[in-house]
């Protein structure tokens, strides 16, 4: 009793007992204050990194699928495309199905239907598929759009066999749509291939098709259907789903979703909360014994170091972050250093040498930056532009067409090109000479680049005296009125040309029209728009003709 009383006289009435004793309550108390939210916080960091990794997992679940689903697809597509698929004997292509069918034993069944969705063939004598019409089927009718297809889970023939149907189109001799060619997977033959790795021990991945039945696990055993699970149907809403569900074996679960194949399946990764949660159960412990072991050390120390620790720490930390922001600029004030340890000021003199050399190099980078950027743009306009007209070159053409012609497929919208020729300009070169031929190439192209850029026209050189213009994808102006309006401006410059009917000089116009496709390539455009513009010098040049390819 005689030391309890000695040590409580010691700290209530000295000036150190005091020091001490208030400084062991901070440094409790401030602890237990701070464990709490920190132990909050690393609880929402691991649900946090659980559901990253789960969005990993599907995200390398979901490429092997489609390289498994793009193998399936390149073997129906090399075949739809063979000669033998467009020819009326068929006999080749039906062996070819066989040499297939025996080959890619994932194939329960090959088929092909002609154009009316009648079957033709099948490389399986038992198959459901026999003898019925597939016209009305989403992947026929997908076919007649020149489209493949990958179904979901369908039921077929008469005993409702769980199947996936890969599609094809194929041409007859005419170019026209022949039939599809179809290879039937059977749903129990999926059971395995979704990769064995999932996030965690207890974490699973199911490929589900929207009805909600399981086609496939990472585990050997899995439930028959996902249906009646929160995370399937916030799938079905395309919810965001952060918080634990209850999964098909009835454990409370982690998990996230991703559609794939059109929407018609989707991936699932899950993880058991439980396993979720064990670590923060083990770090509540172990900090807890840190926190005791960290307070008493830190009663030792704090006193001496506090004051001649904290003022610099936190004049480096601010410049620091300051610093890694970009402001090059700043620097440590010396006076703040000028009572600290030896060591810290000499921390904050290299920490300002650095920052000036930083600053520097930033400098130098940026104007390097700077220069490179201002070089590779005038190298960039010199490649795509006509030395001689200032417009777009072939180059440059053929560039924006490719990239238009790939965006109006995307969007289904129609585009438009424009060629345009100088009439008899040989016939000007040959009487006014080649410099004065020049001269005019270069009026008539700067007066159609003029009005081109009024409608949003993309203007290029062809060749030689042909020019070329396209009309992006979802514009809404009149081709006719464009094509009028590009006559006018030539016909505005008033160039004289004693070997043209019209005693000046003009340009005839080929206009084609389309809606892009996939399986369609730029090359059709220019050669409708070839004809078109051919068809106006037949009508007798200073004409414009248009091919519209639209319904």
């Amino acid at each position: 009793m005689r030391l309890v009383s000695r040590m409580y006289d010691w700290m209530s009435t000295t000036l150190k007992g005091r020091f001490f004793t208030g400084i062991a309550f901070l440094i409790l108390f401030g602890g237990l204050l701070s464990i709490l939210p920190l132990l909050i916080f690393v609880q929402e960091q691991r649900e946090e990194d659980a559901l990253l990794n789960l969005n990993g997992v599907l995200h390398m679940q979901s490429e092997l699928l489609s390289e498994w689903q793009d193998e399936l697809i390149r073997d129906i597509n090399y075949l739809s495309e063979l000669p033998e698929a467009s020819s009326d004997d068929k006999k080749s292509f039906y062996e070819k199905l066989e040499l297939l069918g025996s080959n890619r034993i994932l194939f329960y069944d090959l088929f092909y239907a002609d154009e009316d969705g009648d079957l033709l063939y099948n490389t399986n004598n038992q198959s459901e598929t026999r003898k019925i019409n597939i016209y009305d089927t989403p992947y026929f009718q997908q076919g007649m759009e020149w489209h493949t297809f990958t179904t979901g889970v369908r039921l077929i023939g008469e005993n409702d066999i769980r199947s996936v149907i890969f599609s094809a189109p194929v041409t007859n001799e005419d170019g026209r749509f022949g039939g599809i060619l179809a290879g039937i997977v059977l749903a129990d033959d999926m059971r395995h291939i979704v990769s064995d790795f999932a996030y965690g021990e207890t974490g699973t991945v199911y490929l589900v098709d929207k009805k909600g039945t399981v086609l496939s696990a990472s585990s050997n055993t899995f439930p028959a259907s996902m249906k009646n699970t929160g995370l399937f149907q916030d799938a079905l809403q395309h919810k965001k789903r952060t918080e634990p569900y209850v999964n098909a074996n009835g454990v409370e679960s982690l998990g996230q979703y991703t559609w794939i194949n059109q929407e018609e399946w989707v991936l699932i990764s899950e993880v058991s909360t439980a396993e979720i949660e064990q670590p923060f159960h083990d770090t509540l412990f172990f900090m807890a014994i840190i926190l005791l072991f960290v307070f008493f050390i830190s009663y030792f120390f704090t006193r001496h170091l506090i004051q001649q620790i904290t003022g610099p720490i936190q004049a480096l930390l601010e410049g620091t972050s300051i610093l890694r922001k970009g402001h090059y600029d700043h620097r440590i004030d010396e006076n703040a250093m000028a009572h600290s340890a030896k060591e810290f000021s000499e921390l904050g003199r290299a920490y300002n040498d650095m920052a000036s050399d930083l600053q520097k190099e930033q400098d130098l980078r940026l104007h390097a930056e700077e220069d490179m950027r201002r070089t590779n743009e005038q190298l960039r306009r010199l490649s795509l532009s006509d030395g001689l007209t200032g417009i777009g070159n072939r180059r440059y053409f053929d560039e924006k067409l490719a990239s238009l012609f790939h965006t109006a497929s995307k969007s289904g919208q129609p585009l438009s090109l424009f060629l345009l020729d100088i009439d008899f300009f040989k016939m000007y070169n040959d009487h006014y000479g080649h410099d004065a031929g020049d001269r005019a190439l270069q009026l008539v192209a700067a007066a159609l680049d003029e009005t081109a850029q009024k409608y949003g026209l993309f203007t290029a050189r062809y060749g030689g005296e042909e020019l070329a213009m396209i009309l992006p994808p979802g514009s809404q102006k009149d081709v006719h009125t464009i094509g009028v309006d590009l006559l006018a401006a030539i016909q505005q410059l008033n160039i004289p040309h004693i070997s043209s009917p019209t005693g000046v000089l003009s340009v005839s116009v080929g206009i084609a029209t389309m809606t892009p496709s996939p399986i369609l390539s730029p090359r059709l455009l220019i050669q409708y728009a070839d004809k078109a513009l051919y068809k106006s010098k037949q009508l007798g040049r200073g004409k414009i003709t248009i091919n519209s390819l639209e319904p």
